[in-house]
């Protein structure tokens, strides 16, 4: 036993010094270029990437930003506002929590109008009423059934009626004010007509077809001065627009949290009311007359009450906004809804079916604000073992802490830096930064060196923040001559001169630049310590 005791601890030894000698060569000599060095063993095999892929790996319902755009996202611009954001949470391995993740996951996921829409009709007529020209419109909205959407969203046919009635149709004559503003905005050239255009001759098959000529070849010629036009305008144009309907649709969610709080308790003050009614109205059982009257006395009041609060329901939609003439819906399964619009006849002339159909795709119904899709998935352990876990399109962390009891909140992950640094703090972020940065290459089969990917995220979380590696973060560096090795040499050059700045020359590129600037003679540096 001894011998084997002695023969033990002197493995343990020789693995100790084993290891400790392993741990020396791993260290870098003073000055070396470790910068350069993980610089080159990211930038280099970036090169084989390709420039744009946004999809999930073998598969295609999550989108997931990889490739050059995902490695700008980390290191060149630390964006909180990345292109698609996403937690995954594993759900807690027991029947009942798998059970209400299904449940969960209907409700966290975001529904716009056009997902339960089935389709829309929409008439047109002229009307004149004391001199004054009108448009109207009848908007027939029919909704798909219940059953249809029940699988995948927690919603009711009554809570798109009341959406419809509180929010829709104020945001459909919003867009109608905005798309009669923007088309009235577009100038149109006009001119007089000259003796050129007039019919001389009266002979009027070749003339008209002279003047067909000539109006096809004005119609070519701008057809062309528009094909001409370019790219860059073009491209400016489309911005724009993408930013103003972002605009509405951010100015329209603001909103949608106290509605929806105030939909769903009316929601579950009806549903009580329903409850009752059913309760009380009963198939008739052969009684006596006297208890017939009864019944028949209640479900008349019943009935009134119904119409009373049908009634109120069409007069508040009607009190909204005077464009609105009248108003009705399907009462026993309010699966339609019905509306007359009047508006004022204008030179400008609108398509009110394109401007419902992009109403209806940004029109969210009911959502968790950061949240836009939820997916559950089946994964596979380090141990072997299979687990659920839910994914999320968008981020809101606080909304899922509030499920300890269905969702593993300790292993919670999400690929937005900024927001994990939030919450858990920078040495989070720093792991977060080496995790994505080495999943981004792991896609193409690519592996890179741990120790030069905790050194460039230990580079851009030591400050305690999360920092992007651009000028504008190396602009709190105190050493001017590290920062011109950088970016923008001039400036700051110019900024160190006036300020009078000072390099304590304690990095090897601020000697370097200085031994360039000694050489050059320019003198605008002074030297605390002489150059080796």
């Amino acid at each position: 036993c001894k011998i084997t005791v002695l023969f033990i601890s002197v493995r343990v030894v020789s693995l100790r010094q084993l290891l400790h000698y392993k741990w020396q060569r791993s260290l870098c000599d003073p000055g070396e270029a470790v910068g350069l060095l993980a610089a080159q063993s990211i930038g280099e095999p970036s090169t084989q990437m390709t420039l744009n892929t946004f999809h999930f790996a073998g598969r295609g319902e999550m989108n997931v930003t990889l490739g050059i755009p995902r490695l700008r996202e980390i290191l060149m611009v630390a964006s909180s506002n990345i292109k698609t954001p996403m937690m995954s949470v594993p759900v807690l391995n027991n029947r009942k929590a798998l059970k209400r993740a299904k449940t969960l996951r209907k409700k966290l996921t975001r529904v716009c109008l056009a997902e339960v829409l089935q389709k829309v009709d929409v008439v047109e007529k002229l009307r004149i009423e004391n001199h004054h020209k009108l448009r109207t419109f009848k908007v027939t909205f029919h909704f798909l059934p219940a059953e249809r959407y029940s699988e995948d969203k927690l919603l009711s046919p009554h809570q798109i009626l009341r959406y419809m009635e509180t929010r829709f149709f104020r945001l459909l004559l919003e867009a109608i004010k905005k798309r009669s503003a923007k088309l009235a905005s577009i100038a149109v050239e006009t001119r007089k007509a000259t003796p050129r255009d007039k019919d001389v001759d009266g002979e009027g098959a070749a003339d008209t077809a002279g003047l067909d000529d000539g109006e096809g070849e004005e119609e070519r010629e701008i057809v062309d001065d528009q094909g001409n036009e370019g790219d860059a305008d073009a491209s400016d144009a489309k911005r724009r627009g993408k930013q103003e309907e972002e605009v509405d649709y951010e100015s329209q969610d603001e909103d949608e949290g106290n509605d929806d709080e105030v939909d769903d308790e009316e929601q579950m003050e009806e549903k009580a009311e329903e409850n009752s009614e059913t309760n009380a109205v009963e198939e008739p059982q052969p009684e006596s007359a006297g208890v017939r009257d009864e019944r028949k006395s209640k479900k008349g009041k019943t009935d009134a009450g119904r119409e009373t609060l049908d009634q109120m329901r069409v007069n508040s939609v009607l009190t909204s906004n005077s464009a609105i003439e009248s108003y009705c819906y399907d009462c026993q399964h309010e699966l339609w809804c019905e509306v007359d619009l009047a508006l004022p006849v204008s030179k400008i002339h609108f398509d009110l079916a394109s401007v419902l159909s992009t109403l209806a795709q940004n029109a969210v119904i009911m959502e968790t604000r950061g949240l836009t899709r939820c997916l559950l998935s089946e994964t596979t352990t380090k141990t072997g073992e299979k687990e659920t876990v839910l994914n999320t399109e968008g981020i809101n962390m606080h909304e899922i802490f509030k499920y300890s009891d269905i969702l593993d909140i300790n292993r919670l992950y999400s690929n937005e830096v900024h927001a994990m640094a939030k919450t858990y703090g920078i040495e989070v972020a720093l792991k977060v930064i080496e995790k994505e940065i080495k999943d981004v290459f792991a896609v193409y089969g690519i592996e890179v060196d741990p120790r030069h990917l905790s050194l460039v995220a230990d580079y851009m979380c030591f400050e305690g923040v999360y920092k992007p590696l651009n000028r504008h973060a190396i602009g709190s560096n105190s050493s001017p001559l590290q920062q011109m090795t950088f970016e923008t040499s001039y400036k700051f050059l110019k900024q160190a001169t006036m300020l009078g700045s000072h390099d304590q020359l304690v990095s090897p590129s601020a000697c370097l630049v200085v031994g360039k600037v000694v050489k050059g003679g320019t003198g605008l540096f002074e030297l605390k310590q002489p150059l080796q």
